[in-house]
């Protein structure tokens, strides 16, 4: 007989696995006793583990679907077809959901241009290499948030069903979550929410090393779709491949430890935002000249960190108005 979908699910979680025995159970367990008031299912679509993954699963899952290919945008997209909820959240096995999580998901789509999102998240193993890497990856995928160009997760991502089912979900490509977030924010409003997060495995950084899990971050979409960010943040001139790991730590941590803010600014620097913004005032549209000079400190103030500096310089504002007014236009 075949199972009655209840159409009023709030959230449908959908988790791809693939012997992930390890690691699974405390996922699971994070999703199965979150606080929320919202109905919610588990969908674990699993690629013929040959270990106690499903067993596992069984104990927390609503459904557990198998496929024959293991792909992680492929079981997300069978785990989709299954899915009774408005809103898919997908989440990897290695990932555990703050408990709240699900709650959050709710108040966020009470926007109602918000087609989908990412949370921020931490390392689960807290060395000092892991948190100063865990920061300069959160703070890449801010900057792109601010600049509209927002970069969504797998291993947390939640997204309208309408949303995804217009865009036929994931590719069966490298990088799927990137190639998903391009088109998803072709279609409407996208975002990389820094006020709440999950805690995640570091084992792409232990198999890539500090150096390549950074480079892959920095660099995991920006020759393919947007040529402007690509030549505005030139990310090998500012990382170089064989710096050594302690100096680039201790340099990260100086930045992270004191972030700029508008009213630690240098006087010239903040007079000069708004000399630029009075000369900018016939492209703002329905901006204020306040809201576009908070804007373009914003912007300049994350390039200055992704360029490792602690103070933005004029050279930044420049970028940062150059790359509002592209937007505007």
């Amino acid at each position: 007989m075949n199972k009655i979908i209840d159409l009023r699910m709030d959230i449908s979680v959908i988790i791809p696995t693939w012997n992930e025995e390890r690691c699974i159970e405390s996922c699971l367990k994070a999703i199965r006793f979150q606080e929320t008031r919202a109905e919610y299912e588990i969908i674990v679509c699993d690629a013929k583990s040959d270990d106690k993954t499903v067993d596992i699963a069984k104990k927390y899952a609503d459904k557990i679907v198998a496929i024959d290919i293991h792909s992680p945008g492929i079981s997300r997209n069978t785990g989709a077809k299954q899915a009774a909820g408005n809103y898919l959240v997908f989440v990897d096995a290695d990932t555990i959901l703050s408990k709240n999580y699900l709650e959050r998901v709710m108040e966020k789509f009470k926007d109602p241009e918000l087609l989908g999102f990412s949370a921020g998240f931490i390392f689960s193993r807290r060395t000092e290499k892991l948190i100063f890497t865990e920061k300069i990856t959160n703070s890449y995928l801010s900057f792109r948030d601010k600049v509209t160009l927002t970069t969504l997760v797998g291993f947390n991502l939640a997204v309208r069903k309408k949303a995804f089912n217009t865009i036929n979900g994931f590719r069966d490509v490298p990088l799927e979550d990137g190639e998903f977030s391009i088109r998803l924010r072709k279609l409407g409003k996208i975002r990389y929410f820094t006020d709440f997060y999950v805690i995640t495995s570091s084992r792409r950084l232990e198999e890539m090393g500090l150096l390549g899990t950074i480079k892959y971050y920095l660099e995991m979409d920006l020759a393919r779709r947007d040529p402007k960010i690509g030549k505005l943040l030139l990310y090998n001139g500012y990382v170089k491949c064989k710096v050594d790991d302690l100096l680039l730590q201790e340099e990260f941590a100086r930045i992270f430890s004191s972030k700029v803010s508008f009213s630690e600014m240098d006087i010239t620097i903040r007079d000069y935002i708004q000399r630029k913004s009075d000369d900018l005032l016939e492209i703002m549209h329905k901006t204020t000249r306040e809201q576009f000079a908070r804007k373009i400190t914003e912007i300049s103030e994350s390039i200055a960190e992704l360029k490792l500096r602690a103070k933005i310089s004029k050279m930044d504002v420049d970028r940062a108005i150059k790359l509002v007014k592209g937007r505007i236009k």
